[in-house]
């Protein structure tokens, strides 16, 4: 396990972009293949994996996570909570959002563009029945949905192993 004191904080930002990449190029990807049931049939089977592949990478703890989460391992603790609330004031003041690095993690927030709302937006609006159908099939406690474009949906954390 790395020495998180001496990893770099543009080294920890380059490996949290890198995630999301990872992750948003094969949503992409599956909703062009199949549409948004594609992306959340993909993505409950190989996003916990693509974070973990990561991770391994890296050699680093990387995961997402929500205070309103679609899979029950990605719960924010209270302190990431704190940071997700700080984030969202931050936004609405229209502040620019800036990674924030303790001695022990991390953290760089979630926001939401277009291609997501297709899964996390306003059900019946964004996000269509049959979409609606298939999260609940696959996530029956699911609280990730209801957002506009450009809010906070969460964060990337990243700590030692």
């Amino acid at each position: 396990s790395k020495d998180f004191a001496m990893v770099s904080s543009d080294s920890l930002n380059s490996y949290a972009a890198a995630t999301k990449k990872l992750l948003m190029k094969n949503v992409g990807e599956q909703i062009q293949k199949g549409g948004p049931e594609s992306a959340l049939e993909f993505c409950n089977i190989e996003a916990m994996p693509l974070t973990k592949s990561m991770s391994d990478k890296y050699g680093l703890v990387i995961s997402r996570v929500s205070d309103k989460m679609r899979n029950p391992r990605n719960i924010a603790n209270a302190e990431e909570l704190k940071l997700i609330e700080q984030y969202k004031k931050q936004l609405l003041a229209g502040e620019l959002l800036k990674p924030v690095r303790t001695e022990t993690h991390y953290y760089e927030p979630l926001v939401t563009d277009a291609m997501c709302l297709q899964c996390h937006g306003e059900v019946g609006k964004k996000v269509q029945p049959k979409v609606a159908a298939k999260i609940a099939e696959l996530y029956p406690n699911d609280l990730a949905v209801g957002y506009k474009e450009n809010e906070v949906r969460g964060l990337i954390s990243i700590k030692t192993k």
